[in-house]
């Protein structure tokens, strides 16, 4: 074995063509497929891989990214409609609401960004994300639209022009011509609406259209889009639907449009709706570099939870799942009504379960790793040197899969350094040990223990 060789632990184990498990600390790209089953709350894991709705509570670092990952991989497709909602898009409705609340940020400098906050908004939220996707997915790969009546399809279009997200309304102009089996003579575009009427020398927007830009306005964190709404007008106009259209009340029924579209979607194409939420630690109203909003925080757990939208999880016009960080002081099930039918798991991690873990990943690496290597893996304990009090002392203060890798990533550092020092390299002494859980311990501090 060559000098340069034995410093490397990668190629002294003979993983250098394989991902060393160690040294991907966050779970967010989905990429892994190592997971203790004994970990994950059983419940949500069914013979027949179907949905349920749930809520995971748990510390950073205890592995709820990749049980999402897992939990999303595992639902059928034909099945179901999944919809997966992460920071990137809670970010772009929250932005809105403050926007529209605090315009000059004083909310947020006094007390609660998100005051104001209820389950309309989160509503508003959900059922925006889904049109998105329901409308986008149609036009990547058309599915058979339903022949029904035409009531019931100004039904539909109407939510879909208020909540459709998209960039532009290309997409959304597809669908609608679609549905309502539109030829190329006769599609509407809402480029060719007549918005405005001459009014004593004025132009002004027509009654139908100011109705519907005041039921947007009241929908604060909707993106404030008139193309999609000129749409509508044109439709309602060719189609002889105005009186029915001006008389909606698109604000005060958010979670009853929500019901609609998920209960047609299920009827119509065969297909439940499953929420599933992540990564709202991530987002700057709700946390701030190592501290956490808490107020906000909990205006937007108890909206995820309100009576309104549990009522649909119950009644089974969609499923969802919820995977939230857990804070000292805020509970989500304080603002659950029936535990027993929406319940919180909480994933806990102690010593044994984390050898088990790190065995686990050990194995796999193992078993695949290259027949030109200098010895296999040995079990963690003696990887660690485990056997020594003062060692175990160090390793047993490891509360965290995530703050395993960190640890684990700097230990493998420190014996790549001290390779050709100790008489058997790539077994960790107490040094290495100390010095690599000093330096993870930074890693950890920065980025999961929160100021609270």
């Amino acid at each position: 074995m060559q000098q340069a060789e034995n410093r490397d632990f990668n190629k002294y184990y003979g993983i250098t063509e394989l991902e060393n498990r160690f040294q991907t600390p966050s779970s967010d790209a989905c990429g892994s497929d190592i997971i203790v089953a004994t970990m994950l709350p059983q419940l949500i894991f069914k013979p027949d891989h179907s949905a349920t709705s749930f809520s995971i509570q748990s510390k950073f670092g205890t592995g709820k990214t990749l049980l999402r990952c897992q939990y999303y991989k595992y639902l059928n497709s034909s099945e179901y409609f999944k919809i997966l909602i992460l920071n990137q898009q809670i970010n772009e409705y929250l932005e809105r609401f403050v926007a529209q609340m605090s315009p000059n940020g004083e909310a947020c400098s006094k007390s609660s960004c998100l005051l104001g906050w209820s389950a309309n908004e989160f509503g508003q939220l959900l059922l925006s994300v889904l049109v998105t996707q329901f409308v986008d997915v149609y036009q990547e790969t058309p599915f058979d639209l339903p022949n029904i009546s035409m009531d019931q399809k100004i039904d539909l279009i109407t939510i879909l022009c208020f909540y459709y997200n998209g960039p532009g309304a290309r997409n959304l102009e597809n669908f609608v011509n679609s549905f309502l089996n539109k030829t190329d003579d006769d599609i509407y575009r809402a480029k060719n609406a007549v918005v405005q009427i001459l009014e004593r020398n004025i132009y002004q927007d027509k009654p139908l259209l100011t109705n519907l830009k005041r039921e947007l306005n009241k929908l604060i964190v909707l993106r404030n889009d008139s193309k999609n709404l000129e749409l509508l007008l044109l439709i309602a106009e060719s189609e002889q639907y105005q009186s029915p259209i001006m008389e909606r009340k698109i604000h005060d029924n958010v979670v009853m449009y929500l019901i609609y579209l998920t209960e047609f979607m299920r009827k119509h194409l065969k297909k439940t709706v499953v929420f599933i939420i992540d990564g709202i630690d991530e987002n700057r109203y709700l946390f701030k570099e190592r501290s956490v909003h808490k107020e906000s925080l909990k205006l937007f757990y108890k909206s995820s939870v309100s009576q309104a939208i549990l009522s649909a999880v119950m009644a089974h016009n969609f499923h969802l799942s919820l995977f939230y960080p857990k804070i000292d002081g805020i509970d989500l099930r304080d603002a659950i009504g029936r535990n027993d039918k929406f319940p919180t798991y909480e994933m806990n991690w102690n010593t044994k379960s984390l050898m088990n873990y790190a065995d686990y990943l050990l194995q796999d690496m193992n078993k695949k790793a290259s027949t030109c290597r200098c010895k296999s893996f040995t079990d963690f304990k003696i990887l660690v040197g485990y056997s020594n009090e003062l060692i175990a002392s160090i390793i047993d203060e490891i509360r965290t899969p995530r703050e395993l890798h960190y640890f684990m990533l700097e230990l493998i550092r420190e014996m790549n350094e001290c390779a050709n020092d100790v008489k058997k390299p790539f077994i960790a002494t107490v040094q290495n040990v100390k010095d690599a859980h000093r330096e993870s311990a930074k890693h950890v501090y920065k980025g999961d223990r929160i100021r609270e």
